[in-house]
């Protein structure tokens, strides 16, 4: 692939690109990206002339040219296996590599760098009938690579030189898209290194583009966990979850108190980073502790002795430098480290401990 050709400056803007870009600059959410950007891709598809066009998102935790992680924002035209090549292998490969250290589009017409030669074009787009196309990488305003746009046309002469002359205005705007589409969940903010889901009201799990898949599994034991959260109203929760061997640290936000048709809740998470020095059981005991539960109660769930809780329970308090029960859940209760349980008759519910005033 080779950097494109400059073209002539038309002596008219071209009123439909222009048009396209400023559509493109009124997406403002995530889900109004979901909603509206495969229908503009195909706008600029036509445009151009191309039979297919793909936006990929770098994740925030690895932005860059050297980004190990993507995400499909939109894709129009592509079957699956083009689609997941091109948001995959060929991002890793040199080529790849290629397009997103250029701060030009590159055309695989002007090839200079034999990508003709390559198994990227014999093995997967001129069998699906591409014969020609160019790749942008999208550049955030600080320079970062946030992002690349793919446009497939199965001839040379399908592709209007006149109107390609526009592509790094849609780049701007499309390096923008991406960031709009990492998480702006309205009050919500998360740094970069969270991964985040977000949760609509009939319970589906949705991808954010440009944040990383969660660090687990969102099984029957954490849904409960997370529905025994949202049963309380409260906005935001923070406790630690244990799964295949890893402890990870989960954040919940619901800015209205609950999932609605207009705005899910999120789900963020990243490995833990701290437990206040405390082990796991410890953990299970101070979560029982901050619901409330006697020693008896906690005994019986985690099938200790009675002898044993008090012995748990008075490592806690010295470790936390508590002056009681109710000092140490506080400590446990702000540092999200709590280690709750889903079943709702558990004595380590999480409602519990955020329907009770902890003093």
């Amino acid at each position: 692939m080779a950097v494109v050709d400059d073209a002539p400056v038309p002596a008219v803007p071209d009123v439909s690109m222009l048009e396209l870009v400023a559509d493109l600059a009124t997406l403002g959410s995530p889900d109004d990206t979901t909603a509206r950007l495969p229908q503009m891709l195909d706008r600029l598809a036509d445009e151009v002339g191309a039979n297919a066009c793909q936006v990929d998102a770098a994740t925030t935790t690895s932005r860059g040219t050297a980004t190990k992680h993507w995400q499909t924002l939109a894709s129009i035209g592509y079957a699956r296996p083009v689609s997941r090549h091109l948001g995959g292998e060929f991002l890793h490969s040199a080529h790849g590599r290629l397009v997103l250290e250029s701060r030009d589009p590159l055309r695989i017409e002007a090839d200079t760098h034999d990508f003709r030669g390559t198994t990227h074009f014999h093995d997967v787009l001129q069998p699906a009938g591409y014969d020609d196309g160019i790749s942008l990488a999208l550049r955030s305003p600080d320079d970062v690579v946030v992002g690349i746009v793919h446009l497939s046309a199965c001839s040379a002469d399908d592709l209007r030189t006149e109107t390609l002359a526009a592509l790094p205005a849609i780049g701007r705007v499309l390096a923008r898209v991406t960031e709009v589409a990492s998480c702006t969940v309205r009050d919500v903010t998360l740094p970069p290194e969270y991964a985040v889901v977000r949760v609509d009201a009939q319970g589906r799990v949705r991808p954010v583009v440009g944040r990383d898949p969660l660090h687990l599994d969102l099984d029957d034991d954490v849904l409960a966990i997370l529905h025994d959260i949202l049963s309380t109203g409260v906005r935001f929760a923070g406790f630690l979850h244990q799964q295949d061997g890893r402890l990870v640290e989960v954040r919940v936000h619901a800015p209205e108190g609950r999932s609605t048709v207009h705005q899910p809740y999120v789900v963020a998470t990243r490995p833990a980073e701290s437990t206040l020095g405390l082990t796991m059981r410890q953990l299970e005991v101070l979560t029982a502790v901050a619901t409330g539960a006697g020693n008896r109660e906690i005994a019986e769930e985690l099938f200790l002795t009675q002898r044993t809780v008090a012995a748990h329970v008075e490592a806690i308090l010295t470790r936390l430098d508590a002056p009681s029960r109710a000092g140490a859940a506080a400590k446990a209760t702000a540092a999200g480290v709590l280690l709750p349980s889903g079943r709702p008759d558990s004595v380590r519910s999480l409602s519990a401990v955020l329907r009770r005033p902890v003093v």
